[in-house]
């Protein structure tokens, strides 16, 4: 019995997109008058954490940049221009799993109006980047996404302004709460088969091609705008110059080996995370625009039906990953994917349908033909 195989796509869903919060973490213990950090951040992705906790582990990083301004001369007189001076070029900020500490610690100029404060996370990629202190404008280094990466995560501009009176100084020495955001995009695979199918379907493999996976960051001096997930942040470019192929291999908290079959299940709820076995978890890519050309970003699936009894017959679909759309149907007319954008987290559905080529058979009956004779003497 031979089979026949359809797919029906459905559906791309932006899950998660990034939040603002604020959650300090102060010191155990500091000198008087230094300058200490807190840190938050919103679903962190990374290796060691495969559940987008929120939490911070023992030996996280950020690189911090600042600068503090004098609008004052040394006998108290108005100056016009401030005088900027930078206090941190990319000093590594350490989390010991109780509080963020650096070496050579600096401290709060009482006589300052104003400081300013950068970051960016992993302190590895602030290192390779170009960072001005005093405006918070970055051009990364070269970053290279290999799928289980942490995330990339920069902050938000915190401004400490000086008290009122001598007596606050800066927020009485407290600790300056620094808001990251996520500036890379997260992706799930999930596939599944019809209920219609009796069969086993198994997958035995799994690709997402020509996607961009190598390139550069920078972020301009506006900080204030209202960016990408609604929140005021850090304006984010990105500008990819290679690209590459991810499989399940390269998932956070994936299967390390691909499923031998897909659940039955007969709907798609793209509501809970539990319809369809996910091939491919919290990848961790590049925010990229999908193209429609010899370049086309495409997830490749082969896999395998073996009906009770029967032949094990292998299939081969390479999708486009812009003919996704948002509906569960079969006709991806609604409206599609065209992007993946920072900060926003993508399920991609897949239901593997397959019909089997059935035969009846009838008999017809005998058709009466002319008499012929032939006379012999």
């Amino acid at each position: 019995m031979r089979m026949k195989k359809f797919l029906i796509l459905a559906a791309t869903v932006a899950l998660s997109a990034a939040c603002s919060q604020t959650y300090e973490v102060a010191p155990v213990a500091k000198d008087a008058g230094q300058i200490a950090f807190g840190s938050w951040s919103d679903g962190l992705t990374r290796a060691d954490d495969p559940h987008l906790t929120t939490d911070w582990v023992s030996g996280d990083t950020f690189a911090v940049y600042g600068a503090k301004e004098d609008n004052t001369d040394n006998a108290g007189d108005p100056i016009s221009p401030a005088t900027v001076t930078s206090v941190f070029t990319g000093q590594e900020v350490s989390y010991n799993g109780t509080l963020w500490d650096y070496s050579n610690h600096r401290f709060w100029d009482v006589n300052c109006e104003k400081y300013t404060f950068y970051a960016i996370s992993p302190a590895a990629v602030g290192a390779a980047a170009t960072v001005t202190p005093a405006t918070g404008e970055i051009s990364s280094g070269s970053v290279t996404f290999a799928g289980d990466d942490n995330d990339i995560l920069v902050a938000d501009k915190k401004e400490v302004l000086r008290g009122s009176t001598p007596a606050t100084y800066f927020n009485t020495f407290g600790t300056v709460p620094l808001v990251f955001n996520h500036i890379a995009s997260l992706v799930d695979v999930k596939i599944k088969k019809t209920s219609t199918i009796t069969a086993t379907v198994a997958v035995t493999s799994v690709s997402l091609t020509n996607i961009d996976a190598t390139g550069t960051f920078s972020v301009d001096a506006d900080y204030d705008n209202t960016h990408w997930g609604g929140t005021a942040g850090p304006n984010v470019t990105w500008s990819p110059t290679a690209r590459g192929t991810y499989t399940n291999a390269n998932s956070v908290g994936g299967p390390a080996t691909l499923p031998t079959d897909v659940t039955a299940v007969a709907t798609i709820d793209n509501t809970t995370a539990t319809d369809g076995d996910a091939i491919i978890t919290n990848l961790v890519v590049m925010p990229q625009t999908m193209r429609n050309d010899e370049n086309i970003q495409t997830l490749n699936i082969t896999y395998t039906i073996t009906p009770t009894g029967g032949d094990v017959t292998t299939y081969t679909a390479n999708i486009p990953l812009h003919t996704f759309d948002t509906d569960y149907d079969t006709t991806n007319d609604a409206a599609w994917v065209t992007a993946w954008e920072m900060a926003k987290h993508y399920t991609y559905y897949v239901t593997i349908d397959a019909h089997a080529i059935m035969f009846s058979a009838t008999i017809n009956d005998w058709t009466a033909a002319t008499g012929y004779h032939y006379l012999m003497n």
